[in-house]
């Protein structure tokens, strides 16, 4: 008879190769592009076999999980605090009621969703970087239909912090550009080795006369619109003055420069909730049980640290199951508010430290898509077809649909916001969140003072800070810290001999993405089955949540 260490060597042979990308990618020495992982069959003679796991959280992470090991044998169980699975992943639809925890700690309702049937607005994670290989696979895989997802257009619109304007993106973009390449053009010297192909770069790349100067492009738009006789025109330049005092870059306007948000990108075809009902009907498939409505009251591990207890209340029932190993999707700020039996104190310190971010979003219903204009010409509005526009209001940004172009109705993103901004905006009541995102949308959209157009009615507003079960976005690592340095390589290691295991995106090198709660699912599923070191590496990466989540500004 084997042991369950030489099982887990042999189920090893089963797996594919993806142990040293993992490795490699949870110590942050290389990207996400590294998959390694089929997860379509079960093992022959898995060494799952029998083997409990409870897995506490049914967000991505935990569906990942709860998936890959029913494939592989073992004998899943899945405890859920909401009667719903997804975590962070969340889709509103006509009928969906929304919670928050208010001042005095109750759970309320803040809105029901009113939205028109077939209309919907993803309030969690809302687009999938082309990189995100984990992520695609498990659509194509699970059949989950995508569709480009459109991160920019030119007919963006910007609203700078310090100026009272609004400007279409394209002559921020190339007005900034002319110019800059104007001023270098000035300043190079006829001795230097490359002056004639640098001076003409400089022409092509911003747009510049044969004397090196800029008077504006046809990049930025035409002065008005084409007529049969009559050439374009291009709009006059934005002065260079004007640009610089607007400070438009610090309204995150080159976020789609990074390589987090660069084209392509996808969405699910009607809504992001799709890729955790597939997860979760797989995951069911593969023999994984859940329950949900259950909250988690005390994890207790085994005195050998071979095994787990946890006691949960049900309705009005406290009940307690027993696993060889525990996998927690449960947030850092939740899981300290539980009870924890025989934690180490590293571990129970670095859950303590783990802040996770605010953040909050806003969606409309409008009735006309304005924003895509009158294909009659009747108007002067100019074409948005997807994208972002970016504004030094509380609001931060708006995201127009990728999708039913030409549609009568859609819905918009008419806020996603950060720290104090969503501070902000999560401390109003719901009728006065929408008020706040109202003002900050006329400033791009003249059209949102027509509450008949845009209706508060149909408005939402979640501050993830406030959900329960969730209390925040992400996790909030700082690299810098070297308190934050021991407190995540503390969290990529069990608890126990290997008995309880902590995952998700707040464990990942992707906090606030899907693919880093993918990857961190399939790391401690490698530690369980003896593939990846229950120690962490020495040196651990610690990821930057600012830069990731909300880019380089």
């Amino acid at each position: 008879m084997t042991s369950p260490n030489e099982q887990r060597s042999a189920a090893s042979a089963t797996l594919d190769d993806s142990a040293e990308a993992l490795r490699h990618a949870m110590s942050g020495l290389s990207g996400p592009e590294a998959t390694g992982w089929t997860g379509t069959v079960r093992p022959a003679g898995s060494p799952g076999e029998g083997a409990k796991v409870l897995i506490l959280g049914a967000g991505v992470a935990g569906l990942t999980a709860a998936y890959e090991l029913s494939m592989r044998g073992y004998r899943v169980t899945v405890l859920e605090a909401q009667e719903r699975v997804g975590g962070r992943n969340r889709t509103a639809r006509k009928g969906d009621k929304l919670y928050e925890i208010d001042e005095h700690g109750a759970v309320t309702q803040t809105h029901t969703c009113a939205f028109d049937d077939g209309l919907y607005l993803n309030l969690g994670p809302g687009r999938i970087p082309y990189h995100h290989r984990r992520v695609l696979k498990y659509c194509r895989d699970f059949g989950v239909a995508l569709e480009p997802y459109i991160m920019e257009t030119t007919a963006n619109r910007v609203r700078p912090p310090h100026a009272e304007v609004t400007w279409p993106n394209r002559r921020v973009a190339n007005d900034t550009r002319g110019h800059l390449a104007a001023k270098l053009a000035e300043t190079l010297v006829s001795r230097d080795a490359f002056t004639g192909e640098l001076r003409d770069l400089l022409r092509v790349f911003g747009a510049l006369d044969a004397n090196g100067k800029y008077r504006g492009s046809t990049r930025s738009g035409y002065l008005d619109r084409p007529e049969i006789e009559e050439w374009p025109v291009s709009a006059p330049p934005l002065s260079f003055e004007e640009l610089v005092h607007s400070g438009f870059w610090k309204a995150r306007f080159y976020q789609p420069v990074d390589y987090l948000w660069q084209a392509t990108m996808f969405q699910p075809v009607g809504g992001m909730d799709h890729i955790v009902t597939a997860l979760a009907r797989e995951a069911k498939r593969a023999g994984a049980k859940f329950v949900l409505g259950a909250e988690v009251r005390e994890i207790e591990i085994d005195p050998r640290g071979v095994g787990v207890t946890v006691t949960y209340r049900k309705g009005d029932d406290e009940l307690h199951d027993d696993a060889r190993y525990c996998v927690s999707n449960i947030p850092a700020p939740v899981l300290r508010k539980i009870k924890l039996s025989r934690f180490s104190d590293p571990f129970e310190q670095a859950i303590r430290l783990v802040e996770f971010e605010k953040t909050c979003k806003v969606g409309w219903q409008a009735n006309r898509r304005f924003w895509e204009g009158d294909l009659g010409g009747r108007d002067d509005t100019e074409g948005i077809y997807g994208g972002i526009s970016w504004t030094g209001h509380n609001i931060t940004q708006m995201w127009y649909p990728s999708n039913d172009y030409f549609s009568d109705k859609g819905t918009l993103t008419g806020a996603y916001n950060f720290d104090g901004a969503a501070d902000t905006l999560g401390k109003l009541t719901p009728e006065k969140r929408l008020r706040l995102a109202r003002e900050g949308a006329i400033q791009l959209h003249p059209e949102f003072k027509d509450r008949k157009l845009v209706p508060d009615e149909k408005g939402v507003s979640i501050a993830w800070h406030k959900v329960p079960y969730q209390l925040g976005g992400w996790a909030a690592w700082k690299p810098q810290q070297a308190s934050h340095k021991k407190a995540y390589k503390q969290l990529l290691q069990p608890e126990g001999t290997d008995a309880f295991f902590v995952t998700g995106d707040q464990i990942s090198p992707l906090p606030g993405w899907q693919e880093g709660a993918m990857m961190s699912a399939h790391y401690v599923i490698q530690q369980i089955l003896g593939i990846m070191p229950l120690t962490a590496p020495e040196e651990v990466a610690v990821p930057d949540s600012v830069a990731l989540t909300q880019g380089l500004f």
